[in-house]
């Protein structure tokens, strides 16, 4: 009984115990949730008011400010946009956005700008409201030429005046803008004949209104590059200045003009001991005149010590590389000149495969291919080159004489295409390093290959209406030069860190060789091979974390937020601190998961179901995503498709193939860049759709009339 009551005790107090160790457990879970859940809501509503009441405290402490930069037309533009970059940095001003003209020495000036600032991801609008004044039917005609036939107080009259204007132009003149496809959006009474000073500034004052003010109010810095008459224009409704002072201000070109505002977007005055004009509440970043004087110095210089800076700035070499890309760079060069002949060259088109060119090996061994290929395409599988050689694959290329499909002269119909470019090559291409997220410019031969798909692209005729591309310089420029080529700088560019490359973790930035003596052969395969195996992730301390670059990060919104980031980076900084769950490792089949949805959530209904022209330039990883959505590429075979780097690859919307460009060398294109055994699905045959019968009935319809126009002049002959 005893024992049995003794036994009974033990087990309702175990039971007891049990039950208050489970309501402790429970206790435990329901804090954390709700402890998880207060976390969330703060950390919320503190995100909310970062983008609001940051606002207030700017307004308060730093005010929010307004950069305008007239574009000059000096020959020392490049100078000038460098010292333009110290200007801003020196003064800490950090644009979050670009207001340009939609005229070319406007937009070329933007990305100087953008570039040197290291920023070339920020949206950039172009507006023709920014355009510089319209002289009418002098459009054209040198000054000198004008002077002489009109008569010079005539001409003067017509530059100098608030409210005269020159003759009107005619619809038919060749400088007419109706006839220029960048104002096909316009209405035919919002394309002006002529206009005088008052006309220009008042066409920028509804871009001031309902645009740019609105993004000084929302807390964004923006940069003004535009024209001379077109900021005067802006200048006079910020500062209310009348139509009697108007005339006395100046825009100097080259030289930053800055507002700061308060809270009720009032220009606040000019600071003790900064530059100013009269009338006006912006300040000069330089003194007017002090900058053509130091250019004009600079020049006397340079004729008498050759490599001064004048000349050292123009060297692209200086941009073109970083310290580590020009250590290994010298190293290559070292083992060339100390190997006894043995020269290391770099395949263009393998991302920067090593090849040992010597006969035989320093100790009598036949010559071997190192395989140091790196570059965006780190992860082939390998493949045998007899099985390649089996498979004949029929690719579709159209002729340099063909017309291109979907391109038609403006005012027809015009079918919607999309042509996809793989970046031109970079330092950390040529030199077999991971890329990823890294953000090397274009190298010089990588500059070539992006002005060559332009032209290539031009000499099929083809034009473009929008254009997208990812967030790293590399494929920015690559676009940039694209567009220069073509002729059409004034295209809208949308970029989307979702277009990215995809980001390779703790391998960045290191070469094969460093990741098989880390990790071993055998891992590394797996990830060459591995379409959903990720890379080792990067530490969130590492200077390769996407979320530690600040300039790019504080414009990302589509990305969840990290909690556990968030948690820590706050206590580390002592303040909250919201962080957002940037990638640390992508898979190939990860990279997809973001390229494939803003190709068909955006792209296709912003653009191709519009039957816009569509450019995208972007990377090897993403468009790979995008084309084995489009060409139904398997999965197995994604990791053996290679795209080149710059060559254009044209997607025929209705016609569903994929078709290169003839380059009219002569070669045949399959024998001129390598695209890996999984060519085979890219280039399947077109479909044949009711527009391609059409065409065909229309082509034989005009071909035997011709025959019989040639017979009937045969006879009478």
């Amino acid at each position: 009984m005893g024992r049995s009551g003794f036994g009974e005790g033990r087990g309702i107090g175990d039971r007891a115990r049990g039950e208050v160790s489970l309501c402790s457990m429970l206790g435990v879970v329901l804090f954390t949730m709700m402890s998880f859940l207060m976390i969330s809501t703060i950390v919320m509503v503190t995100e909310w008011c970062s983008r609001h009441l940051l606002i207030v405290l700017f307004y308060n402490f730093f005010s929010k400010y307004l950069i305008f930069y007239s574009r000059n037309h000096h020959h020392d533009d490049r100078l000038i946009i460098i010292i333009t970059r110290r200007l801003l940095l020196s003064e800490g001003y950090e644009p979050d956005i670009i207001y340009t003209s939609r005229l070319k020495r406007a937009v070329k000036s933007t990305w100087s700008i953008l570039n040197t600032l290291n920023t070339p991801y920020l949206p950039v609008y172009k507006s023709w409201r920014l355009n510089e004044r319209h002289y009418g039917a002098l459009t054209g005609l040198k000054k000198m030429d004008a002077a002489k036939e009109l008569g010079v107080e005539v001409v003067q009259a017509w530059r100098n005046s608030l409210k005269a204007r020159p003759p009107p132009m005619k619809a038919d003149d060749e400088h007419y803008p109706g006839k220029d496809r960048r104002y096909e959006d316009l209405a035919e009474e919002q394309i002006p004949l002529t206009e005088s000073l008052m006309d220009c500034m008042e066409r920028a004052r509804p871009l001031w209104e309902y645009a740019i003010k609105k993004e000084i109010e929302k807390g964004n810095n923006v940069l003004v590059v535009a024209h001379t008459n077109t900021l005067r224009g802006l200048i006079k409704h910020i500062d209310g200045i009348d139509e009697k002072n108007i005339g006395e201000v100046s825009m100097p070109g080259g030289i930053p003009f800055v507002y700061k505002f308060d809270s009720n977007m009032k220009p606040l005055p000019p600071e003790e001991g900064k530059i100013s004009q009269a009338h006006t509440s912006g300040v000069f970043l330089e003194k007017p005149g002090l900058l053509k004087e130091a250019l004009k110095r600079n020049q006397e210089w340079n004729q008498v010590v050759p490599g001064s800076f004048g000349q050292i700035v123009s060297s692209d070499s200086l941009t073109r590389s970083t310290t580590l890309e020009k250590s290994l760079l010298k190293l290559k060069e070292e083992q060339a000149s100390t190997s006894g002949g043995f020269i290391t060259e770099v395949n263009p088109n393998d991302d920067g495969k090593l090849i040992v060119t010597s006969s035989c090996m320093a100790n009598g061994a036949p010559a071997v291919d190192i395989d140091d290929s790196m570059g965006d395409a780190e992860f082939e599988e390998f493949y045998n080159q007899a099985d390649e050689a089996e498979n004949t694959i029929a690719v579709n290329i159209q002729k340099a004489e063909e017309a291109s499909p979907g391109i038609l002269k403006m005012g027809q119909s015009k079918d919607p295409v999309v042509v996809f470019i793989r970046h031109g090559r970079t330092p950390h291409n040529n030199l077999g390093l991971f890329t990823g997220w890294e953000d090397p410019p274009l190298a010089p031969d990588g500059v070539e290959d992006a002005k060559r798909a332009g032209r290539l692209l031009k000499m099929h005729g083809f034009e473009f209406d929008v254009v997208y591309t990812s967030w790293l310089q590399r494929a920015i420029e690559t676009a940039w030069y694209c567009m220069d080529e073509l002729d059409c700088c004034w295209l809208p560019m949308i970029k989307s860190w979702r277009l990215n490359e995809r980001m390779y973790g703790a391998l960045t930035g290191k070469s094969k060789q460093m990741i098989a003596n880390e990790y071993g052969e055998a891992q590394l395969k797996k990830w060459r091979r591995g379409f959903k195996i990720r890379p080792p992730p990067v530490s969130s301390y590492s200077f390769h974390y996407p979320g530690n670059d600040y300039k790019r990060t504080k414009y990302v919104k589509d990305i969840p937020i990290s909690w556990a980031e968030t948690i820590n980076r706050s206590i580390e900084a002592r303040k909250m601190q919201v962080h957002r769950r940037f990638p640390k490792a992508e898979s190939l089949w990860d990279c997809m998961q973001r390229s494939i949805p803003f190709y068909t959530q955006r792209i296709v209904p912003e653009a191709v179901n519009k039957g816009k022209r569509v450019l995208v330039t972007s990377h090897e990883n993403a468009i790979r995503g995008i084309l084995m959505y489009l060409c139904e590429i398997p999965e197995e075979a994604m990791n053996q498709l290679h795209l080149p780097n710059g060559v254009p690859l044209v997607y025929n919307v209705k016609r569903k193939c994929i078709t290169l460009l003839d380059d009219g060398s002569g070669q045949d294109p399959m024998e001129q860049y390598d695209f890996g055994p999984a060519a085979q699905y890219l280039f399947r045959p077109c479909e044949l759709d009711d527009d391609f019968y059409d065409q065909m009935e229309k082509q034989a319809t005009s071909n035997q009339a011709a025959a019989n126009n040639f017979s009937a002049t045969a006879v009478t002959a």
